[in-house]
């Protein structure tokens, strides 16, 4: 039943991985009448804005691909090599762009001041689960370095809880546009890491603690 819903849980995952993927890739075209862009027309052209905001799309599209196939046991087994090139490319990917460049767009976030702090605390916490993850595997603690592996890719998968979050809070007709965006930008994340903590809690932990016994 773990097996189970353990490879349930992975294809959604993935599905929604690849759709923000595939949604995101259209700001490729570097046009600048699409989705997101259409609500940040004054900052478009902004020397700073508009390059950061490219660099955090394209990094961010690879680092969320690549996230899920590192969870795969057979894929790190049978080719192990792979894995460690892809967990190279996620790692510094977020590390050399992902992060800091969220830290750069934290700044003109909409909601103001309390969204600019979600983003602030999330892109710290996204930097330092990265380097804990490549800390640990380089000290060859396998069983603390997956924890810390789950827990950055709960903080990459935040941009798609945030885009499931916004649309569901918008039904509702007693919120706040400002309210939901502000909220939205802290339970993003917050919620992705009580999931991870969970799991690592009732899976990996305690299957470490009987495999010791």
């Amino acid at each position: 039943m773990q097996v189970y819903l353990k490879n349930i849980s992975w294809l959604v995952i993935t599905f929604f991985a690849m759709v923000l993927f595939y949604v995101t890739a259209q700001y490729l075209s570097f046009r600048p009448d699409i989705n997101f862009l259409l609500v940040k027309q004054d900052l478009i052209f902004d020397t700073v804005w508009r390059p950061t905001f490219y660099i955090h799309v394209i990094s961010g599209m690879l680092v969320i691909l690549i996230g899920p196939f590192q969870f795969l046991p057979n894929l790190r087994k049978r080719y192990l090599q792979v894995h460690k090139k892809l967990g190279k490319i996620y790692a510094y990917g977020i590390l050399g762009f992902a992060a800091p460049t969220g830290l750069i767009m934290a700044f003109y976030a909409e909601g103001g001041m309390w969204s600019t702090l979600a983003f602030l605390v999330m892109s710290f916490l996204w930097f330092y689960t990265t380097i804990m993850a490549i800390i640990t595997v380089k000290k060859k603690k396998i069983i603390e370095h997956k924890k810390w592996m789950y827990r950055s890719y709960a903080l990459s998968f935040a941009a798609v809880t945030l885009r499931l979050l916004v649309p569901i809070m918008s039904l509702s007709n007693n919120l706040s546009e400002e309210f939901i965006i502000v909220s939205t930008a802290w339970l993003s994340w917050i919620i992705n890491l009580i999931i991870i903590e969970t799991y690592i809690f009732f899976s990996l932990t305690n299957n470490h603690k009987k495999q010791t016994l």
